[in-house]
């Protein structure tokens, strides 16, 4: 009679997610009533951790190949969780559950865009940098070591921007973003919140 009134049916959620936002599911999704049952974080921090010098970049390839990485760069890894079936006000804590998800997400490709316009911008520059050495090449070839100097030099400039040009575009846009990330993370905070309040 015990097992029967102890017994519990669980249901099962994978989360896959970038290392950087792994962090806020372990902590919030908890509000929801999920309970972390596997973090594959570990994992890649043991490969990483025991790698051979010898190798090291064959090493390095192949933990990143067995996790996976994202489009920005980031580990690719995958959280599970697990929660009770019956779980009191369940539709209730699915939605809100739904609009952290989504602010999250929001969160994400705002973070994804920026990097793309400011690796956009710093990789324009750099190539308009190598056709000036290019054509440097060229007029010394030719001959023309006047020429040559001026694409040298203006080659370098474009190089020079593009490396310099990185970091502050950067953060330029991270700054231009931040009351939209700002706004999203309100909404994230609010959910847990209330989804908390749910399960008290």
């Amino acid at each position: 009679m015990n097992n029967k009134e102890n017994f519990v049916s669980y249901e099962y959620k994978s989360i896959n997610t970038t290392r950087r936002s792994a962090e806020m599911y372990i902590d919030s999704m908890n509000n929801f009533g999920w309970t972390l049952v596997e973090d594959d974080r570990s994992g890649f921090d043991h490969l990483i951790n025991n790698l051979n010098p010898v190798n090291l970049g064959h090493n390095i390839a192949n933990a990143a190949q067995t996790f996976g990485e994202t489009a920005d760069g980031s580990v690719a890894i995958t959280l599970k969780f697990k929660r009770d079936r019956n779980i009191e006000n369940k539709q209730k804590l699915n939605k809100l559950e739904k609009e952290y998800e989504d602010a999250l997400s929001a969160i994400n490709r705002i973070e994804r865009k920026n990097a793309a316009q400011t690796m956009g911008i710093s990789m324009g520059t750099g190539i308009i940098g190598a056709v000036f050495v290019g054509l440097s090449v060229y007029s010394f070839i030719s001959s023309n070591v006047v020429l040559g100097i001026l694409f040298a030099v203006l080659g370098a400039i474009g190089w020079a921007i593009g490396f310099f040009s990185n970091k502050k575009v950067g953060d330029k846009k991270s700054t231009q973003a931040e009351p939209k990330v700002q706004e999203q993370l309100n909404v994230v905070y609010n959910t847990c919140e209330k989804a908390h309040a749910l399960l008290a």
